[in-house]
């Protein structure tokens, strides 16, 4: 059997891989938001104390998220793939299951058990049985 905190970190890849995607999208709508609400700057002949933000800043700051999210993208569908093969490798299907929509698709094991009917207790016991039992590559 592998050690089970190895296995959890090579899985726990992919959905953290996801929430730092979630997080720049969330700076990416912010920076759009941000560009619509962004006014030209009025010349009225006094002097400004602060740099002005303009347009081309934040796009400048938009591309460069865009980038930073299409790299993370491309790593993380990489992970998804190498994951979901080691978790589909599993003999217990019950285990295959919770491993995938917890590692996978980002669901609590609280919402796993409540959605599939079991006791949260025994989706635990899944899930630590899968997380020994996966081999990784």
């Amino acid at each position: 059997m592998s050690d089970f905190k190895t296995n959890k970190a090579y899985l726990f890849q992919y959905r953290k891989k996801m929430e730092k995607i979630q997080r720049l999208e969330d700076k990416l709508a912010q920076i759009d938001g941000d560009i619509i609400s962004l006014k030209s700057p009025v010349s009225d002949g006094m002097p400004k104390a602060s740099v002005r933000i303009t347009l081309d800043d934040k796009l400048i700051q938009r591309d460069e998220l865009e980038g930073k999210i299409n790299t993370l993208l491309t790593h993380a569908r990489k992970n998804r793939s190498d994951i979901s093969r080691c978790i589909d490798a599993l003999d217990n299907q019950k285990q295959a299951l919770v491993l995938d929509r917890y590692f996978i698709s980002a669901q609590s094991l609280e919402y796993i058990a409540d959605d599939i009917g079991y006791s949260r207790s025994y989706v635990t016991k899944l899930y630590v049985q899968g997380v020994q039992s996966v081999i990784v590559v």
